[in-house]
């Protein structure tokens, strides 16, 4: 979403639902505080998929957890 709200050809929907719905001072930092994952025990079934030269692999989300912690990502 933040490449269609804040990227270089921002969707003026997109923008028009930001303004809309959050403070004109909102960053996408600001996401964190909200996200709660309260979804995830139902859709748990659900895996990422991360495309490598044509490759998809298909990752359970503690190895993502994994992979992000061993990044040194401070939020993802």
């Amino acid at each position: 979403m933040w490449w269609y709200w804040k990227g270089d050809n921002p969707d003026p929907s997109v923008v028009a639902f930001m303004n809309k719905n959050y403070p004109s001072d909102w960053t996408y930092a600001d996401f964190a505080s909200e996200f709660h994952a309260e979804l995830y025990s139902e859709y748990k079934f659900l895996y990422l998929f991360l495309a490598i030269d044509n490759y998809i692999l298909l990752l359970d989300p503690n190895d993502w957890a994994d992979i992000f912690a061993a990044s040194g990502a401070k939020y993802v």
